[in-house]
């Protein structure tokens, strides 16, 4: 039963602060606990959580305002559910920060679980992230209670790396196998064909470290011919089906191996077929998918039979096949580790990172107060900076007032750039992607653009014909009165035809050059240099690229680090008021 708490609003009769003496209580009023419990404490909207509650009665719920505080005091102190429940019980900055004046409550950490459980199934099922309701709300209050001036703002993007091992192909393969198993009862793992069964025992994991590099292909192939065998045995046994083990098993099926009959099926028109096909020699990787028998009916011909077929022997009247995809045919967002089954694979520079990606935006006015972080999203380490910065679009130019917006090159993306134009939003690039064109050559930004339409070329004329495709491509014809004598006309980009000259590219490249113009600009250099406070908030907030959640799965990663930022939040308005106070006494 959901029921809101009021009892910090409540005046207690016998208060053991109001009797602190004057310097002590000083240093309470401009504490970080203090202004906590005044700036966010106070401000969270419990009845936004009521629908995580039955409406019967029952055991009232433990205060949301407290549960939120709690989960943001976690992040902004760094602290372990054990940690968080102490500091909860003995701590007075945080009974302070809850608007409690003694001891006496209790709180354990199933409490904590319970309600990151109740926030991540209700998003799950509905779509609705209360969270970030509650990090709007913030941003909201603090804008206007400390008069942040918000129409210029940084944004960057760093790796979260998923707290996972990283696994090879091999290591994967025996993990799921592995995990599936132990979800079986002893007897039917008992009733399994023989090789199957030896990956139930835990010393069958790792075998990266075990194995020699020959060796890995082979144990490869066996392993998906044990995988498929399980998924086709038990795809229709709805009391196994449904485990999360065997979906895991399925999983890496699909991603990491194909089924040959299947390809067999997917030929061109011409009856061709591009894939790699059974029996085809140059394709060592393909093995035929083993006959398998239970221990009853297995005799020694019948193991001498299996041996030879494991080694790539005649596959007999087998009516299916398993091969391996090769590394370059497996999606990135394939499953890393089972533990965490959200988690992609993202390379970048060289190196490997398994996990997320958390993209964090904030003002950089120097006349601010402070800077407020105003945006955060975390999706998949696979996902653009374009697209996350997408989601937030519309958000920031309406409810913060964004109209200048400070990004690297990674956020050039065609979408999200229009939706900027629509808001009125200009994106101030620090660098551009791609090759920049010869020096000798003119840039498509000499001439001046409406759009998709030439008004004048450097010499001032206006091209005779103009069209604009659905495809993005834009072409012109120039009389050739105009262009013959032109002092420009070695390094134009027009080509010269029979009766006329004539150009043709795409509407992109001439984004792309105007961009480059402007980024050549010396006062746009000078205005990047606010570009460059990013890396500081990443740090702020991460430590570094890359750094190592404590969380699995992406809605619990995401959870933590709105409630990371809410706190960065307060720990700089915490700042802020504490100099302030300071100033003022010092002026008194």
């Amino acid at each position: 039963m959901f029921k809101e708490n009021n009892e910090y609003q409540q005046e207690k009769l016998f208060s053991p602060v109001k009797d602190l003496p004057n310097r002590i209580d000083e240093k309470l009023q401009n504490h970080w606990s203090t202004h906590f419990y005044q700036h966010i404490f106070t401000q969270i909207d419990e009845t936004k959580f009521g629908r995580l509650y039955h409406d019967g009665y029952s055991r009232p719920n433990k205060p949301v305002n407290e549960l939120v505080s709690l989960e943001i005091i976690k992040h902004l102190l760094d602290l372990s559910d054990e940690e968080l429940e102490y500091a909860y019980i003995f701590d007075f900055r945080v009974r302070n920060a809850l608007g409690k004046e003694t001891l006496g409550d209790n709180i354990c950490q199933k409490t904590f679980t319970n309600f990151r459980r109740r926030l991540m199934e209700y998003e799950e099922e509905t779509g609705q992230d209360l969270l970030h309701e509650v990090f709007e709300d913030h941003r909201s209050y603090f804008q206007e209670e400390f008069e942040i001036d918000a129409s210029t703002q940084r944004m960057d993007s760093t790796f979260i790396e998923a707290n996972i091992k990283q696994l090879s192909r091999v290591d994967l393969l025996a993990k799921v196998l592995h995990n599936f198993l132990c979800d079986l009862p002893e007897e039917i793992v008992q009733e399994l064909p023989a090789g199957i069964d030896e990956f139930a025992d835990t010393d069958n994991l790792e075998l990266s470290y075990q194995l020699e590099p020959g060796e890995i292909p082979a144990t490869m192939e066996t392993l998906a011919e044990h995988t498929a065998w399980l998924v086709d045995r038990f795809e229709d046994d709805d009391e196994y089906a449904e485990s999360e083990s065997f979906a895991h098993l399925q999983q890496v099926l699909d991603e990491q191996c194909y089924r040959i009959a299947e390809l067999e099926d997917d030929e061109d028109v011409d009856g061709s077929n591009d894939q790699r096909q059974p029996g085809d020699e140059s394709s060592p990787d393909w093995q035929p998918l083993r006959t398998y028998t239970s221990p009853e009916e297995r005799t020694d011909t019948d193991q001498d039979e299996e041996n030879t077929e494991s080694s790539g022997g005649d596959a007999g009247d087998q009516s299916d096949h398993v091969g391996l995809k090769e590394p370059d045919e497996i999606d990135s967002g394939s499953l890393q580790n089972p533990h965490d089954e959200d988690a992609t694979y993202r390379c970048k520079n060289g190196e490997d990172y398994h996990g997320y990606k958390a993209n964090v935006a904030e003002t950089c006015n120097g006349e601010n107060a402070f800077r407020l972080i105003t945006a955060i999203r975390v999706d998949t380490n696979n996902t653009d900076d374009g697209d996350l910065l997408e989601e937030d679009v519309t958000e920031l130019s309406t409810e913060t007032g964004l109209r200048d917006l400070l990004v690297d090159g990674g956020y050039t993306h065609k979408e999200v750039e229009k939706s900027c134009r629509d808001q009125e939003i200009t994106q101030h690039f620090s660098g551009i992607t791609g090759q920049r064109p010869a020096e000798e050559k003119m840039s498509l930004a000499a001439p001046e653009w409406d759009g998709a339409r030439m008004v004048a070329c450097p010499a001032g004329h206006e091209p005779f014909e103009q069209n604009h495709y659905e495809t993005g491509r834009i072409s012109g014809k120039m009389a050739k009165e105009f262009c013959d004598g032109c002092p420009h006309r070695e390094n134009c980009f027009v080509e010269e035809q029979q009766n006329h000259y004539s150009y043709g590219f795409r509407e992109r490249r001439v984004e792309v050059a105007q961009r480059r113009k402007r980024l050549d600009d010396p006062a746009e250099q000078e205005f990047l240099k606010l570009r460059a406070g990013a890396e500081s908030l990443i740090s702020e907030m991460y430590h570094k690229d890359g750094e190592k959640t404590k969380f699995a799965g992406k809605i619990k990663v995401k959870n933590g680090s709105i409630a990371k930022v809410i706190g960065r939040n307060l720990k700089r308005a915490s700042r802020f008021l504490e100099s302030e106070a300071k100033r003022e006494k010092s002026a008194g």
